[in-house]
């Protein structure tokens, strides 16, 4: 927080954005915390105790090469 100029209040940043491998594991999050961005965080740098997995949705989530559902929605 310290070096990137973050007051405490707002140490619980959102996740922005995200990479994601093929193997479903992120790599790197871009990270909004007050009005700080912050990109390519690595979860190195995010503290344990505070990371949550999101939910599946219907717009995210795995989806196998079969799956009807895969098509773009419109």
């Amino acid at each position: 927080m310290e070096r990137y100029g973050i007051a405490p209040q707002d140490a619980t940043g959102k996740v922005l954005w995200h990479s994601l491998n093929e193997n479903s594991e992120i790599g790197v999050y871009d990270m909004k915390f007050g009005n700080t961005i912050i990109r390519n965080l690595t979860e190195g740098d995010l503290v344990e105790g505070i990371k949550k997995a999101h939910k599946r949705d219907d717009e995210h989530g795995e989806q196998h090469e079969d799956d009807p559902d895969r098509a773009a929605k419109k």
